[in-house]
């Protein structure tokens, strides 16, 4: 019932108990005993004509009180609707009742869901919806057939990949990333290269494999872009706790800061050769700035996923600072290179194609590089 009705039925019984206190006063009594004392005459009769025709002008007055009553319940009744509802459509008031009884329980949703699947099992949205209700639950032996069946419909999604990677290092209950989902991990990389939750497991694969360097490297990386602070903080102490295997002190977690100001222009180009290259979707150029003379460990470092449009220009910030104590800002001068993967990876391979790094000090903010083959 919305509660135009319900305004409208207490305006009525409003109404109702008004005129029914009116009605208790007696009036109908009182007019049949001055009545019988008309009809018996006497020198009192006149007295008796007057007190009835005031209880007349009383019972008028009482159905006059009423009409305004209602001229007034009414529209006030239609006011409060309009304050208190204008927003919600009159079809789509329902009591809270109504709703509660219409919304179904979270194990209600999922049996519907599970009949829905059941018909049509290529639902990709369904099955995903499904995994990640089953890993919320902690069936993960069901997360793992959910997202099974999302990879067959999307062989190509990096998240699913990625998802499923995760369903079954929970559904092992070990704790570990090696295997199978290692495999999986590897594969949604190839897919996007900057898919940061796959970066993110990679990390803990390579520290996994006490391969400490390439997770703090690939932390490094992932770190600037990360939005949520409390997933910055995250991945801070990752790097930390890699670069403490490798006995190095650790770094302070990245404040809320706004160091957002141009420090330097890097536009990147390639060679005719380079440019003429076949490349997969999975190739990632790099640009390192690092400290000359320094430990390999870039100051900054901005990874650009395909397609490229030669040429590229970057523009580097205190943000893309991988270590906050030491900032692009606080460096006389730095040097600059690029390369590109040709497999998407942060880890330096054979196939990798370089630019000549050039050294410039920090009031030169323009940096041309040139790709070669």
């Amino acid at each position: 019932m919305n509660e135009l009705m319900v305004y409208l039925l207490v305006c009525a019984l409003t109404l109702l108990l008004f005129a029914f206190w009116f009605g208790r006063q007696g009036q109908a009594d009182e007019k049949r005993w001055l009545l019988k004392k008309i009809q018996q005459g006497g020198d009192e009769q006149h007295t008796y004509l007057n007190a009835l025709n005031q209880l007349n002008e009383q019972s008028n007055n009482t159905a006059k009180v009423t009409l305004w009553m209602a001229l007034l319940i009414i529209p006030a009744t239609l006011i409060i609707d309009y304050v208190w509802f204008q927003e919600i459509p009159i079809e789509e008031r329902i009591s809270i009742n109504e709703a509660n009884e219409s919304a179904p329980d979270l194990e209600t949703a999922i049996r519907q869901l599970e009949t829905k699947l059941a018909e049509d099992p290529n639902d990709l949205e369904g099955q995903l919806l499904y995994g990640r209700s089953m890993m919320r639950m902690q069936e993960f032996d069901k997360a793992v057939a959910a997202y099974q069946q999302a990879i067959a419909l999307a062989p190509d999604n990096a998240n699913v990949h990625t998802e499923l990677a995760e369903a079954i290092a929970f559904r092992n209950r070990t704790g570990s990333f090696l295997g199978e989902p290692e495999a999986l991990i590897a594969k949604a990389l190839r897919l996007q290269p900057l898919n940061q939750k796959a970066m993110w497991l990679q990390g803990i694969i390579h520290f996994e494999k006490q391969q400490f360097e390439a997770a703090e490297e690939l932390w490094a990386t992932l770190l600037p872009m990360v939005g949520s602070p409390n997933v910055r903080d995250t991945i801070t102490k990752q790097i930390n706790q890699a670069r403490a295997a490798q006995n190095k002190p650790p770094i302070d977690p990245q404040p809320e800061n706004n160091n957002s100001q141009p420090l330097f222009d890097v536009l990147v180009d390639a060679s005719a050769a380079v440019k003429d290259m076949p490349l997969s979707p999975q190739s990632r150029l790099f640009i390192y700035a690092r400290e000359v003379n320094g430990p390999p460990m870039p100051v900054a470092a901005v990874p650009v996923n395909t397609p490229f449009n030669w040429p590229i220009l970057v523009t580097l910030t205190d943000r893309n600072s991988l270590n906050p104590e030491r900032k692009l800002s606080s460096f006389e001068q730095l040097s600059f290179s690029a390369k590109l993967s040709l497999n998407g990876s942060a880890t330096p391979a054979a196939d990798d194609l370089k630019s000549t790094s050039v050294i410039s000090p920090k009031t030169n903010t323009n940096i041309q590089l040139i790709l070669e083959q």
